[in-house]
């Protein structure tokens, strides 16, 4: 547990913590203090992430059809919403928000008709901050360069990703670069970190 912090309500500040197994469950106690800050029962079933939603925004079809496959082939969500556009990518976000539903994190291609992804990314951030709700991750998927403009806008709308799909026409290699990416989220969900 080594360098690993918790608040305790006694010290009133960040402290180490000691891992402590009895009872069939697992403690952790201020290292300091001895003050319990937290108990987990081991018996209980860990619940899976209750964000089984991912949306997806890409102009093209075939991307889009292939993304979707993928993600639940391999189980990452139980649904993907899709869109072709930004703008339809916005209302459904809206719509989920207003059903009280959060998506595990979304794709977005930065090239697409009627709005791009960059501004559906905005927009989407404005929504959240009006509606007061976490930020949901983003991850920008697009053949378009990673500069630094692209970069200082993705600061500003973190929890944002960038991976390029890539320049080659071929099915196989356009797969791979879908692959990648696949690998890239199931990495961000098992350790615990926003995609």
């Amino acid at each position: 547990m080594e360098g690993k912090t918790k608040y305790c309500l006694c010290c009133d500040e960040e402290v180490p913590y000691n891992v402590i197994e009895r009872h069939e469950r697992r403690e952790l106690t201020c290292q300091y203090c001895g003050f319990t800050l937290d108990v987990e029962k081991l018996w209980e079933k860990k619940q899976p992430r209750t964000n089984s939603i991912a949306l997806i925004a890409e102009d093209s079809r075939f991307i889009r059809t292939l993304l979707k496959e993928m993600l639940l082939k391999k189980s990452i969500v139980k649904e993907v919403n899709d869109s072709e556009n930004g703008l339809d990518f916005v209302s459904a976000y809206t719509r989920l928000l207003n059903e009280k539903k959060r998506p595990a994190f979304v794709i977005l291609d930065l090239n697409m008709p009627v709005m791009d992804g960059l501004t559906a990314a905005r927009t989407m951030r404005a929504l959240e901050k009006k509606m007061s709700v976490p930020n949901t991750p983003i991850i920008f998927f697009s053949s378009i360069k990673a500069d630094d403009g692209l970069k200082k806008q993705m600061a500003l709308l973190a929890p944002a990703n960038y991976i390029n799909k890539g320049s080659s026409p071929e099915p196989e290699a356009l797969a791979r670069r879908v692959g990648f990416l696949l690998n890239f989220i199931l990495e961000q969900r098992q350790g615990g970190s926003a995609v």
